[in-house]
């Protein structure tokens, strides 16, 4: 008959020991404490939240690429170099108000007509601005919350309930965005300096608005599968 040492025995029972989450000591199992909840030998590492500077920077790169600067961000003629440039000291505000408009009509086959600061746009049912991104709490997002962000971008209208969105503002690019890229991407909007620019109101019949909601509706539903939550949009009073 085989005879087993101490050695072995402590083998044996570093071994049950790690198959079975128990905590074994010299003396044989440590009992736990009555009521305590045993722990997991190899706990799970949540990952780690993002710092806000972290955020930002995140939110700054996808609003990169977005191309949001294209529209939102005006443009001025520089004269050194011969060519309109974005107007950084205005970035992200929108269309400037009593800036100048589009001056001409579309064409046939035209899609639309863009303004001298590329933040207007006269589309053959009417001219729509660039909205005021910063956080400027009188004409921007200042009053806004992340959820207002992420309800907008999803469903299309303002805070997810009010106006919708009219063209060319390409939101449903970001409507099937992950939540936490969204959440950067107001983190960094929020992180401008807020700029007062009161952007002026689209020009749209209410009637042309109360059609495009029903088509961005339709398309909602066509692309998640179900009926949207959104409450009727306001048409009597078409502003941002």
């Amino acid at each position: 008959m085989s005879r087993h040492t101490a050695s072995e025995d402590s083998r044996a029972l570093t071994l049950l020991a790690l198959l079975t989450g128990l905590s074994f000591g010299c003396n044989g199992p440590a009992a736990a404490a009555p009521g305590a909840a045993s722990e997991p030998l190899l706990a799970p590492h949540a990952p780690a939240e993002p710092t806000e500077a972290e955020l930002v920077a995140r939110g700054e790169q996808l609003v990169r690429l977005g191309a949001c600067r294209d529209c939102h961000t005006p443009m001025k003629f520089d004269k050194d170099l011969g060519m309109p440039v974005p107007d950084y000291t205005r970035h992200l505000s929108g269309h400037p108000a009593g800036g100048p408009e589009p001056t001409g009509q579309p064409g046939a086959g035209d899609q639309a007509v863009i303004g001298p600061t590329f933040t207007s746009f006269r589309l053959p049912f009417g001219v729509v601005y660039s909205a005021n991104l910063t956080p400027d709490v009188e004409t921007g997002l200042g009053t806004w919350k992340v959820g207002d962000f992420i309800a907008t971008m999803r469903t299309g209208h303002k805070k997810g309930s009010g106006r919708t969105l009219l063209p060319p503002m390409p939101w449903e690019n970001l409507q099937p965005a992950p939540e936490a890229d969204l959440v950067a991407m107001f983190a960094y909007l929020q992180s401008l300096p807020p700029v007062s620019n009161k952007v002026p109101a689209p020009q749209v019949p209410a009637e042309v608005v109360a059609k495009i909601d029903e088509t961005n509706r339709r398309a909602l539903e066509t692309r998640t599968g179900a009926h949207a939550s959104i409450k009727p949009a306001h048409t009597t009073t078409p502003s941002l």
